[in-house]
Formats: structure tokens, C-alpha cells, sequence
């Protein structure tokens, strides 16, 4: 199933690149990764996310054998990946509609906005992790 996956993605990618060119392959690939780790990191946080997927353990080239256990799971929820590849295909889309420059302030403000929210979500955590152990 997931090589299903992958095909579609990749048929995705090459669409995108015909239509828009091929920079915003680059740019649809970066906002997938960026919105899939904000993703998550809404769930568990900055540092959880990071120490949870292993990301500080891979090592290059992404594609060999040994990071396949890093990169797995963080496919696992099917809901995550489609909200970023969402993401991802509508800034694409965007930018086909409006003037990139509008495009790129426009997801910088929503992307300000949405660390922000992560950071608060986890500003309460914390306080109730402080009161556990004080």
C-alpha cells in the first residue's frame, strides 16, 4: 500500500513540476516536510517530535537502509501526511493564482501563526509537568 503512496506522490511532484515549474517541486517537497513536522509537533511538541522520530540520527543518504526505521513511522498516521501534502499542494496552487510575493507573506504570517499555537499548546503541558515534580 504504501508504494501506492509514493507512486501517487511522485506523480504529484511531476504535475506540479509541469504546471509550475520546476522550483515549486522544491517548494512542494520543503512545505510537505516543514507542515508534517509541525504536524506532529502540534501532538508532541518541538523536542518530543524530534527525539521520538530519531531526525538527529540520520544520516545520509536519507534513502538507505538503516533510516527506514527513523522514517517509517512518522507515515503512520495517514490523516498528518494528507494534511501536509494538503498544505504543500495548496501553496503551489496559490502561487499559480496570486503573485508569489503575496503568496510567500501570506505563508509566513500562517506559519508565525501556527508555531505560535504550538508553543502555546505546549505552554500548558509544561506548567503541568512543573507542577507534577515541584
Amino acid at each position: 500500500m504504501q508504494k501506492w503512496f509514493l507512486a501517487l506522490a511522485l506523480a504529484v511532484l511531476i504535475v506540479i513540476g509541469f504546471a509550475a515549474g520546476p522550483m515549486s517541486v522544491v517548494v512542494a517537497f520543503l512545505s510537505f516536510w516543514v507542515t508534517l513536522y509541525l504536524v506532529w509537533s502540534y501532538e508532541l511538541g518541538f523536542k518530543d517530535t524530534w527525539a521520538r522520530y530519531g531526525l538527529h540520527r540520520v544520516k545520509p543518504p536519507f534513502w538507505a537502509e538503516e533510516n527506514k526505521i527513523w522514517f517509517l513511522p512518522i507515515f503512520d498516521d495517514r490523516l498528518k501526511v494528507l494534511k501536509a501534502a494538503a498544505v504543500a499542494l495548496l501553496i503551489v496552487a496559490f502561487s499559480l493564482m496570486l503573485p508569489v510575493s503575496v503568496v510567500r507573506i501570506a505563508t509566513l504570517i500562517v506559519l508565525a501563526w501556527y508555531v505560535s499555537e504550538i508553543y502555546r499548546a505546549q505552554k500548558a503541558t509544561d506548567q503541568l509537568d512543573r507542577a507534577r515534580f515541584n
